[in-house]
């Protein structure tokens, strides 16, 4: 299987948390389902229809801010609006590996290339531009080295020295009674150059590949 690196750049995103409804606070970093979801996007998929892939994510943001928008919901049987606080990302840099079928990987990077679909990642509005795109060539087993980028890491015991804000992720969902339900897995985030991240991969560039944990999805 190939895998794709992307460096895109975001002016602003707002990853928003579920079940954050007065308040929209964002993710530091797009879930993975964000993710995956854009590239099947790119894909243009079909509904129902899934391509299987795993995602890395890294990534910096220049600072955070909130702003105002309205709310739009039902109460009994009337549509009323309320304002929300939103939070926002400013100037977010990201890499992000993917792998897949080769057939996959190559769909997405010709339909990048080719300006096939545009696309956003988090909401609608926050639209992305891809910096680089790259198919890696050589990648490589590292036994440690120190993280250079913001990142999701797989909350396991290899990593339990190394001390982040945990979350629990939405990753794929499945269809049970007409409603999305999803698969999650266990990150921590982990700010740069804090810590030493063992046994994992090593793109050409020197940036490492963190894949999700996918035996830890339920």
């Amino acid at each position: 299987m190939k895998i794709l690196k992307l460096k895109l750049f975001q002016e602003t995103a707002c990853y928003k948390k579920p079940f954050a409804y007065k308040v929209a606070e964002t993710y530091p970093l797009p879930p993975y389902s964000t993710i995956i979801g854009m590239f099947h996007k790119i894909l243009q998929a079909q509904n129902g229809e899934y391509f299987p892939m795993e995602v890395s994510v890294q990534g910096e943001y220049e600072s955070i801010f909130s702003n105002y928008q309205t709310l739009l919901m039902y109460k009994k049987d009337k549509i009323t609006s309320m304002p929300r606080n939103v939070h926002q990302l400013l100037n977010i840099n990201l890499i992000i590996h993917v792998r897949a079928e080769d057939d996959v990987i190559d769909k997405i990077y010709y339909n990048i290339i080719n300006g096939i679909e545009s696309f956003s990642l988090g909401r609608n509005e926050d639209m992305v531009r891809v910096d680089q795109i790259k198919i890696c060539e050589k990648t490589k087993q590292v036994e440690e080295k120190t993280l250079k980028h913001n990142a999701y890491i797989p909350d396991t015991e290899e990593n339990e020295e190394i001390h982040g804000i945990k979350y629990r992720l939405p990753t794929t969902y499945t269809i049970q009674n007409d409603l999305r339900v999803w698969n999650k897995t266990n990150v921590k985030y982990v700010e740069k150059n804090r810590y030493v991240i063992e046994n994992t991969l090593e793109d050409e560039d020197g940036d490492l590949i963190i894949f999700f944990n996918k035996d830890d999805m339920r």
